[in-house]
């Protein structure tokens, strides 16, 4: 024999195949949303990058336009006081031609090449040293595997552009002419590795 009961909404429902009425929609109980509101503010998402640790950016704001209602009560409460994010800190990218500069620094020139691109690219030069390479901490980042990751430094210092090759594995060539150190004139062929570059002066 069924075991019937009625709900506080009037609602008849057999209480040995249900603990509480079917037919309301708010069946769930006080504690039950309490401990879905626990969790959730225990719960922390991290996206997955590379498999690798990173920084977390933590954001916590207030929100007091966003009111719910515990079942039960009739005192509109905030369910999330505090929201926290967990981000990636974006890491400083080198560009294809300069990395982003710690300080601001004087354009002084370029490096202009037609070796990787039939459309060309360009690569500004600073005040003080300007590092050449393959490697993505290079000054100037060259994609070409004929260049070392720290090939060659150019340096701009008392109004004069000096180059020092750095123990390249293809060397350094000025105007065709393989160097260890040299000078940098206006309209210069600079060659590192395959890849050669016209060097121009804003002077």
């Amino acid at each position: 024999m069924a075991n019937f009961k009625t709900c506080d909404n009037g609602h008849n429902f057999d209480a040995d195949k249900h603990s509480v009425c079917p037919y309301c929609p708010n069946s769930v109980t006080i504690s039950d949303y309490e401990k879905t509101l626990s969790e959730f503010k225990k719960t922390q998402v991290f996206e997955e990058q590379s498999g690798s640790q990173f920084d977390k950016t933590m954001i916590n704001e207030e929100t007091r336009e966003l009111k719910t209602t515990l079942p039960g009560s009739d005192a509109p409460t905030h369910p999330f006081s505090r929201t926290t994010i967990a981000t990636k800190n974006e890491p400083n990218i080198a560009g294809s031609s300069t990395r982003i500069q710690s300080e601001k620094r004087r354009i002084v020139g370029w490096l202009v090449t037609f070796s990787l691109d039939e459309f060309g690219q360009d690569y500004k030069l600073f005040v003080g040293k300007n590092i050449i390479g393959s490697d993505a901490k290079a000054d100037i980042t060259v994609t070409d595997s004929s260049v070392s990751g720290n090939h060659a430094t150019i340096l701009f210092r008392e109004n004069e552009f000096l180059i020092k090759d750095n123990f390249s594995t293809n060397g350094t060539k000025i105007n065709g002419i393989m160097t260890d150190e040299g000078k940098l004139k206006d309209g210069d062929e600079l060659k590192c590795g395959n890849t050669v570059f016209k060097f121009k002066t804003v002077f």
